[in-house]
């Protein structure tokens, strides 16, 4: 019995470790972080620009030791060297963090122009994203959370959370990910809820590859979410455009042919094209054909036919129970009441079964703005019945 026991204890502190979780246990969140080791000279060295050898080689434990923004003590602005502030057309929610991103390329290096499945950025690519919440009543005021690095190094993409310490002077590490009690300001309304950051290993399960051969790559950067005017410090200007005069984009064609996402928030877009870009960015990296959601049989990547079954018109939910409601339809038309994938946009963490929450990761709350707009576009749907295969 003792070696059983002391075999189970094993496991427990190896799963733990991993990050099994997907996105630190409550262990992982109240035990004492060690130390940092600050001593690798890689993450020592100092440079007028982005610590590009440490980018490259070595998980640095301070998220300054990078270099990537001229005051290290705020990731919202000023990126050093190449780097570039960016947008999605429709970013992808998460517990309504206000997102600040930059994209930083070596020099002389430019993103491939690839039409349906995002940009082929080279080796030595940085993605920068940090996450922070806003915290006031009155607007203005937000509360770094968390950075999030997404490298590609020799061997592949490779994602690092960096979690902001309390007195905002520097963001560490955070390899098993890390659950935080906090509260975010949504309307004016105090929303208390438990933050995750993820771990190593979970940022692979969200960030898949869209391709047979693709292991992990970046998201929000199709051509169809940055085909938008972003307003820039010398004044607004499509980002392709951008990225093609400054030598940041080889091989496009004429921006004519450019696929179009919207910011879904924009009501003078059609709904269609609105419900379309938000379930775009939220749901299709694992629902296409190589995602962790390609065995609903579930698509939802924007280029689909929103008509089709593959995009939920009565489709029957493969793999899901159908939750408290016994639901069976991704999609009923003309009645979201019935329908799952409102459903499970709308379950909440510390509300409802964690299993009925899509997407499962990256957020406790839900975006309820979003979810009214996904229900009037079901419901404005001419209506169907959904055939019975009992």
């Amino acid at each position: 019995m003792i070696a059983r026991n002391g075999l189970y204890s094993i496991l427990l502190l190896l799963l733990t470790a991993c990050g099994g979780s997907g996105g630190g246990s409550d262990t992982a969140a109240t035990a004492p972080e060690p130390e940092p080791d600050i001593t690798d000279p890689r993450c020592l060295a100092d440079s007028d620009g982005p610590n590009w050898q440490a980018l490259a080689e070595v998980n640095c434990p301070r998220l300054s030791q990078y270099q990537l923004f001229s005051d290290g003590r705020d990731p919202r602005v000023g990126p050093t060297g190449p780097g570039l502030p960016f947008a999605p057309a429709s970013g992808l929610f998460s517990d309504h963090a206000t997102k600040y991103r930059f994209v930083f390329l070596p020099e002389g290096s430019t993103a491939q122009y690839r039409d349906t499945f995002g940009l082929v950025f080279p080796v030595g690519t940085v993605m920068v994203k940090t996450f922070a919440l806003p915290v006031s009543a009155a607007g203005g005021d937000d509360r770094l959370m968390e950075t999030r690095l997404l490298i590609h190094r020799a061997s592949g993409w490779v994602g690092l959370p960096y979690q902001w310490q309390a007195d905002g002077q520097d963001a560490t590490l955070a390899r098993t990910g890390k659950v935080i009690d906090t509260y975010v300001m949504v309307g004016g309304v105090q929303q208390d809820f438990r933050y995750q950051i993820p771990d190593v290993l979970t940022c692979r399960k969200c960030h898949q590859g869209r391709t047979d051969n693709e292991v992990m790559t970046p998201l929000g950067t199709t051509v169809r979410q940055l085909n938008h005017d972003f307003p820039y410090a010398g004044g607004a200007k499509n980002q392709l455009v951008y990225w093609q005069e400054n030598g940041m984009l080889a091989d496009a064609p004429a921006p004519a042919s450019w696929p179009r996402a919207v910011d879904w928030h924009d009501t003078s877009e059609p709904l269609d094209l609105r419900v379309r870009s938000y379930l775009d960015t939220n749901c299709s990296h694992c629902h296409s054909d190589v995602g962790s959601g390609a065995l609903s049989g579930l698509r939802l990547e924007m280029w689909r036919d929103p008509t089709d079954y593959i995009y939920g018109i009565c489709n029957r939910a493969q793999g899901y129970y159908g939750g408290p409601l016994g639901l069976t339809y991704d999609i009923v038309p003309g009645n979201a009441a019935d329908s799952v994938l409102p459903f499970r946009l709308g379950a909440q963490r510390h509300t409802d079964n964690a299993k009925d929450m899509m997407p499962p990761l990256g957020r406790s709350l839900a975006d309820h703005d979003a979810l009214a707009l996904v229900r009037q576009w079901i419901d404005a749907m001419p209506a169907k019945a959904c055939a019975t295969l009992d």
